[in-house]
């Protein structure tokens, strides 16, 4: 899967992306980890059929169009229009009786590349979808909004077509939000206006049935994509006294993630047991804790909870030992149970954690993507050993090379870039900028005096 993006925020130019299992966003303050965050939640909610993609959603807040579209300085002003990209690769054969290296070879020619890219545009001072783009080896459709109008641009590059779908097509679909349902709509309804009673070109024909091959494999990408997409923010959920099992709002803060820890420990007592192993380990490794327990107030499932943990032989309740323990429980319980395909946004997990514990999180991301059947983990970090960790993972054969790669995010006055950094068998880092390292040299020099 590829992310792109063009005139969006401080991504002037196009900038690009591959997303692995496991993706570190590195980089100084306001080069746009946040950004590239938020525009990949967006596509993604789109392309998984939801109808709440938003640039305004907890715990990324985008603003106006105005805040959006990328500034160019000076007289040139605000893009006219911004984009977001999403393309991928997959292979529609199905496997039959046949033997596994004819199937592979089957496999490799039935490969098809699918992208879809949004253009938005000021409406009312809102970011509103004016163009769905996609493209399909060489064929590809343009479907344009503008004025309550829908024009559609259907092509053909291997034999050079090219053809506008007339208005006496476009204006029987209803003009509709700007989600998937809707590009849904208006490709049956471009594909399937041949059926109509009136009366057809041999072009219009030819461009109906490139749109309605189009559709049917832009569904099938779309329908076996469709995943979760969770967020969680820099600063989770405060630790409390007491906590309610009840708690079922989605917060980026993992307030529920917390109540849930509640109701697994009454109902799922071998979920609860997984869980609670996975956390002492975690404790333990960092010094944070040695232990973990739920201590019910009443009988009843509705009824609080509290949350103790157990350090230098003494019990406490979580309220007590400090912020580091209640920052990494809503993660943990995500992990626990997180499905594959699932595409989880990770801010800066790091905060308030001591250097060990960040380390030990950098080996929990490891594992979790260990796989390569896990969740897609994008993680942006400010700290260091949360990426030598994941170095080192590679380096000892822990985590494959292929399944993890840092992006490191630089700015120059109004751009910023993307620059994608492998991480070598060895462990070393691949194709890293000279800036890199730049601020960590300053940082070692200044402490030396220099």
């Amino acid at each position: 899967m590829k992310i792109g993006f063009e005139q969006f925020r401080c991504f002037g130019e196009r900038q690009s992306a591959d997303i692995k299992p496991l993706t570190l966003l590195v980089g100084e303050n306001s080069t746009g980890k946040s950004t590239f965050m938020s525009g990949l939640r967006f596509i993604l909610d789109f392309t998984s059929g939801r109808v709440d993609s938003s640039f305004n959603k907890d715990p990324f807040f985008l603003g106006g169009y105005r805040d959006i579209a990328h500034y160019r300085g000076g007289k040139y002003g605000r893009a006219p229009s911004f984009s977001i990209s999403i393309s991928e690769t997959f292979a529609i054969t199905e496997k039959r009786n046949t033997e596994p290296e004819l199937f592979e070879r089957a496999r490799q020619r039935s490969q098809k590349t699918i992208e879809l890219k949004l253009t938005f545009s000021d409406e009312d001072g809102e970011p509103t979808i004016t163009n769905y783009a996609i493209r399909i080896g060489k064929k590809s459709i343009s479907i344009g909004v503008e004025n309550e109008e829908i024009s559609a641009i259907v092509q053909d590059d291997t034999d050079g077509f090219e053809h506008s779908l007339g208005k006496n097509v476009s204006r029987r679909i209803p003009l509709m939000r700007g989600d998937y349902l809707a590009l849904d709509y208006m490709l049956r309804e471009l594909s399937f206006f041949r059926d109509k009673p009136n009366k057809i070109s041999d072009s219009d024909a030819k461009a109906a049935n490139i749109v309605e091959e189009i559709w049917q494999l832009f569904r099938k990408l779309t329908i076996r994509g469709r995943s979760e997409v969770l967020a969680l923010a820099p600063v989770r959920t405060r630790p409390q006294r007491n906590y309610d099992p009840t708690q079922l709002d989605q917060s980026s803060e993992g307030d529920q993630l917390i109540g849930k820890l509640g109701r697994l420990a009454r109902t799922n007592k071998k979920s609860w047991s997984k869980l609670k192993d996975q956390l002492e380990a975690f404790g333990q490794e960092t010094g944070l804790f040695e232990s973990i327990s739920i201590r019910k107030l009443g009988a009843a499932e509705s009824n609080p909870f509290q949350i103790y943990v157990k350090k230098s032989g003494r019990e406490a309740n979580i309220i007590d030992v400090g912020y580091g323990v209640s920052q990494i429980l809503p993660l943990f319980i995500i992990l626990s149970e997180v499905r594959h395909r699932t595409t989880m946004l990770v801010q800066q997990p790091e905060v308030h954690l001591h250097p060990s514990a960040q380390a030990a999180l950098g080996t929990v991301f490891s594992k979790a993507c260990a796989s390569g059947s896990g969740p897609n983990l994008i993680v942006e970090t400010h700290s260091d050993f949360i990426v030598d960790r994941v170095r080192n993972a590679v380096r000892k054969g822990d985590l494959r090379s292929k399944d993890v790669q840092i992006l490191y995010f630089e700015k120059e006055k109004y751009n910023s870039s993307i620059s994608t950094i492998s991480i070598g068998e060895d462990g070393n880092l691949i194709n890293a900028p000279d800036s890199y390292r730049d601020f960590f040299l300053r940082e070692s020099f200044s402490l030396m005096g220099f």
